[in-house]
């Protein structure tokens, strides 16, 4: 298993959009995809430090995730969801 996290600022002014995407189109955007195991959203308690959001997605494995990331539907979400974050980072993490 692998975890696959994406870390992340929403951009100044794209609030109330943001949460309107993810409650929306970018909804369980994860979870309709076979192989996502789990996947966690985390807010900053802080406020206004960065990372303001994390997302973990463990998946059985690499080719999952590659799988995934190369769907054209995924693809799309991501292109919208990308108008509307700043500051992405990612990492894909095992456990230890």
């Amino acid at each position: 298993m692998i975890t696959f996290e994406y870390r992340f600022d929403i951009c100044p002014g794209k609030v109330g959009e943001y949460e309107k995407y993810i409650k929306g189109q970018g909804k369980n955007i994860w979870t309709k995809y076979k192989g996502v195991k789990a996947v966690r959203k985390y807010k900053s308690m802080l406020g206004g430090s960065s990372p303001q959001r994390v997302i973990q997605v463990d998946l059985d494995s690499l080719a999952t995730l590659e799988k995934i990331l190369s769907d054209s539907g995924f693809k799309k979400a991501k292109e919208k969801f990308h108008s509307l974050v700043t500051h992405v980072t990612d990492s894909l993490l095992v456990s230890v």
